[in-house]
């Protein structure tokens, strides 16, 4: 009894989904990436409400549908991986970025500029390209399709760089703890300056 590795590593359950499918579980991803997009704007507004009223934002029934937006829309995402391949559901993720803004806009009186507009614009342009562009996803059904995938020159090469780039952010953080004495205070030199 073989299980599928990539059904499990999020890369669609069905092998090949019908037009059907994709629209559907296309349509959940958009409605979850909205219903995203707009949860941090409902829990603003609900914690600006509350701050008006002098009482806790946990009262407030505007941030409560938020949080409940939230888990909502995070459901929705993970019932879109489960019907389509990952490589057509995360790029709709970004539409929740635009989506928030606008709702902003409206809901909070935050003026949205000409350059984030252009970002919203932009946001849902690169949505659709990368969809409209999507490879064909493979699926990895065995051990050792996956260690081979793994040891890929260019799966390497990424592992490589972003081990690279913790060292990196490792010493750098050291070397600013350095500048602190065992106190925590800043030593005589430093002060000075």
């Amino acid at each position: 009894m073989r299980m599928a590795v990539g059904a499990a590593a999020g890369d669609g359950a069905a092998q090949n989904p019908g037009p059907a499918a994709v629209s559907l579980g296309l349509s959940v991803a958009v409605v979850s990436s909205l219903v995203n997009g707009s949860t941090f704007v409902l829990q603003k507004k609900g914690i600006v409400r509350a701050r008006g009223r002098g009482t806790s934002y946990l009262t407030d029934i505007v941030w409560w549908s938020g949080t409940i937006a939230m888990a909502l829309g995070q459901i929705g995402n993970f019932l879109a991986y489960t019907a389509v391949p990952t490589v057509l559901v995360t790029p709709l993720g970004a539409l929740g970025v635009p989506f928030g803004s606008i709702l902003a806009s409206y809901l909070l009186k935050e003026k949205l500029n000409i350059l984030g507009k252009l970002g919203c614009l932009l946001s849902c342009a690169g949505s659709v390209v990368l969809i409209i562009h999507s490879p064909k996803s493979e699926s990895v059904t065995t051990q050792a399709e996956l260690e081979e995938k793994l040891t890929n020159p260019g799966t390497l090469f990424l592992f490589s760089t972003r081990n690279d780039f913790v060292r990196l952010t490792e010493r750098t953080r050291e070397e600013e703890t350095s500048d602190l004495n065992d106190t925590g205070e800043l030593t005589s030199e430093e002060n000075m300056t």
